[in-house]
């Protein structure tokens, strides 16, 4: 099961690419291009775990420990599925300029790592 669906997200990133072989060369006035969501989202499927400890760790310093060990965990639960999911759509969608035409973050902060002091999950 796990091999067919990599093989579909295999082939669907293939397609892509090869229908939208022209936007490669075009430059986003952001500063944004193919290989940057593509490596940004590689990076947040990669990473996606780390929200969990984030999740706790900025809830534990807002709330308390109690609340960072059960709300804190909840919320990175939550926050690991959302960047998992804003990753996948980056590395599928990489050659085309979806969700937004600048190609830029769907998800803030960009990474995990960014943003690490202040509330978690405004």
């Amino acid at each position: 099961m796990k091999k067919k669906i990599l093989s579909i997200l295999i082939l669907t990133a293939v397609l892509l690419t090869a229908f939208c072989a022209n936007s490669f060369a075009q430059e986003v006035i952001t500063g944004y291009r193919w290989h940057d969501k593509l490596a940004r989202g590689a990076i947040n499927v990669v990473t996606s775990p780390v929200e969990i400890v984030r999740g706790i760790d900025l809830t534990s310093k807002e709330q308390g420990a109690l609340t960072g060990w059960t709300l804190g965990l909840i919320k990175g639960m939550a926050g690991t599925v959302l960047r998992l999911g804003t990753g996948l759509i980056d590395v599928v969608t990489f050659p085309a300029k979806f969700p937004n035409k600048a190609r830029a973050p769907i998800i803030d902060p960009e990474y995990v790592w960014e943003d690490w002091r202040g509330e978690y999950m405004r």
